[in-house]
């Protein structure tokens, strides 16, 4: 594991010439070596993950990537004094390390990839709050076969004859049989594909909590992506939430939109398609908190502006649908 620590972090490290050559030693060990573990600090722990994930490097790339959560934690604990997420697609942990703030918040922590869920059990083993189940959300329950496809830190999961035995069920019966989830204040999800699913099975504890969700909208070669997700945003509006904010797949804020009239959006899904932009991260709140919460999100990025002599321009922007 030391190794394979060195390597990653002489990769992160570098430029030019010398990134193109840590990153054929990087290459060459996850070959040789069958992938092997290695320990980076990711969201202010040192987290285990394997050579091939993407996650590090994305993160010294891309300074808002991944970070949305920690912003979330902490309106959270400030408006409600207490974290209770639900994270599904739990992956390494690393969601886990970006929401955590205090010794009490609690997490239900899906992951039925075994190897990504070894992982997270590693990781998140020190934190008694937290519970991992190894099951697949879904809108139904059933027990089928799927295969499953791991890239770069990412895995998708495709049912199919001959594949591994893992058992389907909605979030709204996991909840009903780990009590620790009935007062989740947060579901996060990113499942490569299965999110529309994971919200179709768990309405009764969205109608119940009205958590903040965090979920990510992308077509993964489903014909029927448009629909699926226009779909689902008309359930939660049904359910009572009235707006929501969009990221890109870096982690830019691209506007606070209604569920009210979903147009402008529908153009947006166009422009990803076509563009083939990896995906949106989708956020929603109760009225109150997406108001105040965007409010804080403008301040945020407005802090980040290289430019320093057009941040009232952009806050004035940001705020022409009030």
């Amino acid at each position: 594991m030391e190794i394979a620590s060195v390597v990653y972090e002489r990769y992160l490290a570098s430029k030019g010439i010398s990134k193109k050559a840590w990153n054929f030693v990087r290459r060459a060990t996850i070959e040789l070596f069958r992938d092997p573990t290695c320990s980076l600090p990711i969201h202010g722990r040192n987290l285990k993950l394997p050579l091939s994930h993407l996650l590090p490097e994305y993160l010294r790339q891309f300074p808002h990537y991944d970070r949305l959560p920690q912003r979330i934690s902490e309106y959270i604990h400030q408006q409600q004094g207490y974290l209770n997420c639900i994270d599904v697609g739990a992956n390494i942990g690393d969601t886990i390390a970006a929401f955590y703030k205090e010794d009490a918040d609690i997490f239900l922590a899906i992951e039925p990839n075994e190897k990504f869920r070894n992982f997270l059990v590693e990781n998140c083993g020190w934190n008694k709050n937290v519970t991992a189940i190894a099951d697949l959300c879904s809108s139904e329950s059933s027990a089928s076969e799927f295969v499953i496809q791991e890239k770069n830190g990412t895995a998708i999961i495709l049912q199919a004859e001959n594949g591994v035995s893992i058992r389907r069920r909605t979030l709204d019966e996991i909840v009903r049989d780990n009590s620790i989830a009935l007062n989740a204040n947060v579901l996060k999800i990113d499942t490569d594909g299965h999110d529309f699913k994971v919200i179709s099975g768990a309405k009764e504890l969205i109608k119940q909590n009205m958590p903040v969700i965090l979920f990510e909208c992308d077509n993964f070669e489903n014909s029927n992506y448009i629909e699926d997700c226009l779909n689902t945003l008309t359930v939660l509006k049904q359910i009572g939430y009235n707006y929501f904010l969009l990221y890109d797949n870096v982690g830019h804020l691209m506007g606070r939109y209604s569920l009210s009239e979903l147009s402008p959006f529908r153009h947006l899904l166009f422009y990803q398609l076509t563009k083939k932009l990896y995906y949106y991260d989708i956020l929603l709140m109760n009225d109150r908190d997406i108001s105040q919460f965007y409010s804080a999100e403008i301040d945020y990025f407005v802090r980040q502006m290289p430019n320093k002599s057009l941040p009232q321009t952009a806050i004035a922007a940001a705020k022409l649908d009030e």
